[in-house]
């Protein structure tokens, strides 16, 4: 499936409308997108932008916004799922696809070469590249896969970063510190005095899109993973201007390098965690060379604000990378998740070992080192761990553990300058906080931890008062099989899946 398949899909589930009158490249697609999302809208596909030759590019926004409950609909049409599938059944069957790896395969040429531009030819600014809000840097493409690769061997990266047009042919984009693209790079290319091949690409499977945003351990290229979930292996082309391979259907691939050291000034723009990420500062920057396109490219455009496809994109897929690396790395828990919908920088956890007050000495301080020592949630301010039958996809039941079962005296423990492995500065951060800011990562912050499990087990070896706990399973399932023949039109809401599920 490339881009235009998955509108065309994304269509016939009604979920997706054309638009066919002239739109403005300067704020407005961004909006409708972001109103959409706040109304669990539509998708959109724009062709007619302004100032935009006929033949350089259409805008696909909000393919994939969803819902707070559901924020996988659309991901879940991307990979052939059903888009009324509940939230764990989603992140379950992704991850299992995701861990039968599938290695892509080279060919000649593809769609991506219907039209190469190279030298003073390629003109990023020909292409409508959207600025997204008020005090934009740049005009930005929040949704590319950046590819690199590892110089030593054959690890191809593929990573999902912000990227700004800086000039007709330099970018810069912003990879987090602790991210594979920085492992690559620095500690490689950098550390050797070389330039780095770079590639951004646009379009093609979305698929890709979905791996690139699950965090994957190193060594471990997510084209590989994206195979897996097409059960078939990925096919790809080798770039212009370098020995790279970009997914021969995509939509846009433009070409560069990365020289040593050299940065471009970046931001500020709107983030995913409901604030604007800032000030202006320098980050790694990257010279293009080369652009390939189809005619008529489908650019896609991905709002960072919330209510945007960023958003959605970070809650359903983060899910997913979190579960396979609390696998992968042993971690004590049963389910995982990234709050950022209306949880800001926030982490929730589901214990596997509910046991008080601990399954063993030092238990509780492990769930909190196993949170920090995660290369991706270690960016995170604040922790919640809940008991196993808490799901960590449900904001109600999240709340109903914080309200009922945590002693502030105990289970809540701030810790001062903690070193923060994400440049995102926050609208509470204090005049200390912001003093020991330094860009690429470096900044120390306040961290809460906060242990919302049960503290014994209860008389009647019922944990928590609810309608799964309550009453017999046999009960359950004919009440909800009544459900709609009594005339109850919203969907059930009933968590005896995610009570049935498995510890990772």
């Amino acid at each position: 499936m490339d881009a235009r398949e998955f509108a065309k899909r994304l269509k016939d589930h009604g979920e997706l409308i054309e638009i066919d009158e002239e739109v403005d490249w300067n704020y407005e697609i961004p909006a409708m997108e972001l109103l959409s999302g706040r109304m669990n809208g539509p998708a959109f596909l724009f062709n007619n932008i302004k100032d935009t030759q006929k033949g350089k590019g259409c805008v696909l926004a909000g393919h994939f916004s969803g819902s707070f409950r559901k924020p996988h609909r659309r991901q879940a049409i991307a990979v052939g799922l059903d888009p009324e599938i509940d939230s764990v059944s989603y992140t379950q069957e992704l991850a299992k696809l995701m861990s039968s790896p599938i290695r892509p395969v080279e060919v000649a040429t593809g769609p991506c070469k219907e039209v190469i531009l190279e030298g003073k030819e390629a003109n990023l600014y020909d292409f409508p590249f959207t600025f997204h809000a008020i005090g934009d840097g740049g005009r930005y493409c929040f949704q590319q896969q950046t590819i690199i690769k590892d110089p030593d061997s054959d690890w191809l990266n593929v990573g999902h970063y912000c990227m700004e047009v800086f000039a007709k042919r330099k970018v810069a984009i912003t990879p987090y510190a602790e991210s594979n693209f920085r492992l690559i790079y620095h500690s490689k290319y950098e550390a050797r005095g070389q330039s780095m091949p770079i590639a951004l690409v646009i379009g093609g499977d979305p698929a890709c899109y979905l791996v690139a945003t699950s965090p994957l351990p190193p060594g471990v290229s997510e084209y590989d993973a994206a195979g897996g979930i097409r059960n078939k292996p990925l096919e790809l082309v080798k770039c212009e201007t370098s020995d790279l391979l970009v997914p021969a259907d995509a939509e846009m691939v433009i070409e560069g390098e990365v020289r040593p050291g050299e940065m471009f000034p970046e931001g500020p723009k709107p983030e995913s965690f409901g604030f604007t990420a800032g000030p202006r500062q320098p980050w790694i920057g990257a010279r293009i060379h080369c652009i390939t396109h189809r005619k008529n490219p489908v650019l896609l455009d991905l709002h960072q604000g919330l209510g945007g496809g960023g958003v959605s994109l970070c809650d359903a897929s983060f899910r997913v990378g979190i579960t396979l690396m609390s696998k992968m790395m042993g971690f004590p828990f049963k389910s995982a998740t990234w709050y950022t919908y209306n949880g800001g920088t926030c982490t929730v956890m589901s214990t596997k070992n509910p046991n008080y007050p601990e399954a063993y000495p030092g238990y509780r301080q492990d769930l909190e080192d196993s949170i920090l020592a995660n290369p991706v949630l270690a960016c995170m301010s604040n922790e919640i761990v809940v008991d196993p039958d808490v799901s960590a996809y449900d904001w109600d039941q999240i709340l109903e553990a914080i309200m009922s079962q945590t002693n502030p005296a105990r289970d809540i423990r701030l810790t001062h300058d903690k070193h923060q492995r994400m440049t995102l500065e926050t609208p509470w951060a204090e005049a200390e906080d912001r003093a020991k800011y330094y860009f690429l990562g470096h900044i120390y912050t306040k961290h809460l931890y906060m242990d919302a499990t049960a503290r014994e087990e209860t008389p009647q070896g019922v944990s928590r008062t609810e309608f799964e706990t309550l009453y017999p399973e046999e009960l359950q399932q004919k009440v909800v099989d009544n459900w709609e023949k009594w005339g109850f039109k919203e969907e059930v809401d009933w968590h005896k899946k995610y009570n049935d599920l498995e510890s990772v």
